[in-house]
């Protein structure tokens, strides 16, 4: 009597724990119903406002890119640029106004010199703030790349595939080399070769350096061989680029201070005419005769400094 009873007791135990685990199956598959039909038909508004969203962004970004061409015409590299639409209109507006004023009501010359005055200022400093983006991010990619290599390497030695390091180092390195190997990653992603991928990332990037790398990488997929290794060599060589870089742009620090002194020394002495003695100056231009002078020093000006810019860029851009 006593075993029916344990035993009755222990069905109804079992059939009670199983049927308490059904319940709680069927009411988690419910819920999880739920929450998927909450998914597909409750956010619909949401999903549809995240898709405009996106789409009004990836047009803001083409608008963008547009812009930033238009402006760095015959600029090979424009990857750094980061400037938008409304950032360059409003520093085209300001460098037209300021122009106007300066040529036109300052200095009083007529109209036929102000509007070209206006219209260059609108165009080149637009141009000067990308570019000086642009430099500014390769000046940073070229620094922080060879720790970026020596990362690669580091995890070629540990047993990771080339195509895991570029992923990993595209989302764990700093800007901007973050964003070159994760633009790499996402190619190789899409089934891209990784030569494929890395040869269109250094076309359009364009810097010895990471040439380098693509040619290292492209070489030793295709035959084989130490790929850690040869990345180590690489970084090596790439940091003393750059210490003789550096070098160079100490050694030539008093020169470029030297041709800023001196690019600047005929404005400061104008300034200083209009100040002391306003009439001095003043058939320079009241007169048609000293509207041509002007023009004349300020092209000598400019081409002076493009000049000079020049001569030590050929030596600090090694």
């Amino acid at each position: 009597m006593l075993y029916a009873l344990t035993a009755v007791l222990g069905l109804l135990l079992l059939s009670g724990g199983a049927l308490s685990g059904a319940l709680l199956i069927s009411r988690r598959q419910r819920l999880d119903m739920e929450r998927r039909v909450r998914l597909v038909a409750a956010p619909l508004d949401s999903r549809a406002n995240d898709a405009v969203g996106l789409w009004l962004k990836a047009r803001s970004k083409r608008l963008d890119v547009r812009l930033q061409r238009v402006f760095a015409a015959g600029v090979e590299r424009i990857w750094g640029m980061k400037a938008g639409t409304t950032g360059l209109l409003t520093v085209a507006a300001a460098g037209a106004g300021f122009a106007w004023l300066l040529v036109g009501v300052l200095f009083g010359l007529p109209s036929w010199l102000a509007l070209p005055a206006a219209a260059a200022a609108a165009f080149i400093l637009p141009r000067l703030l990308l570019l000086r983006q642009q430099k500014k991010t390769e000046r940073q990619f070229s620094d922080l790349f060879p720790d970026a290599v020596d990362a690669i390497a580091r995890m070629l030695r540990a047993g990771l595939p080339i195509t895991s390091a570029v992923r990993a180092v595209g989302g764990e390195a700093p800007p901007p080399v973050n964003g070159v190997f994760a633009m790499v990653a996402d190619e190789i992603a899409l089934g891209a070769p990784i030569e494929d991928a890395l040869d269109a990332s250094s076309r359009e990037i364009d810097l010895p350096d990471f040439r380098f790398f693509t040619m290292a990488v492209v070489m030793q997929h295709a035959t084989g061989g130490n790929l850690a290794a040869t990345l180590e060599i690489l970084s090596d060589i790439v940091r003393r680029r750059r210490a003789v870089r550096l070098k160079a742009v100490a050694t030539t620090a008093e020169i470029r201070v030297s041709a800023y002194v001196l690019g600047a020394l005929p404005l400061l002495i104008v300034g200083v005419l209009m100040l002391i003695q306003p009439g001095y100056l003043a058939p320079l231009y009241s007169d048609p005769r000293g509207h041509v002078i002007l023009a004349m020093a300020a092209a000598g000006l400019l081409l002076a400094a493009i000049t000079m810019r020049q001569m030590m860029r050929s030596v600090t851009n090694l």
